[in-house]
């Protein structure tokens, strides 16, 4: 039921951000601890040195690809942020509409 009210909550689209920011710290994360652990392996003797040049060879392609994932999420953000805008923008000119001003 209509109860007279029509609000915009701009929170909801700071919370897609954030999640996506999130995510992409968790990400690097886990890969570093992949790496640093599969690189103790090479220190420590127990794997064959020659994985280093495969561990470096994933590296740049993990960079590489989140490079990729970051500025779609940027272009993302963006987006939101442009979306928020507009709707708080809207909605002050609704409110200044409907008041006679």
């Amino acid at each position: 039921m209509f109860d007279g009210v029509v609000t915009f909550r701009s929170a909801d689209l700071d919370t897609i951000q954030s999640s996506t920011a999130g995510q992409q710290q968790k990400y690097q994360e886990i890969w570093e601890e992949v790496r640093a652990q599969l690189r103790g392996l090479i220190d420590q003797g127990l794997v064959d040195a020659s994985l280093g040049e495969v561990i470096d060879e994933r590296d740049r392609e993990f960079r590489r690809q989140s490079d990729s994932y970051d500025q779609g999420v940027t272009s993302q953000n963006q987006a939101v942020r442009n979306v928020q805008q507009a709707g708080i923008e809207g909605g002050a000119l609704m409110r200044q509409r409907a008041s006679g001003r």
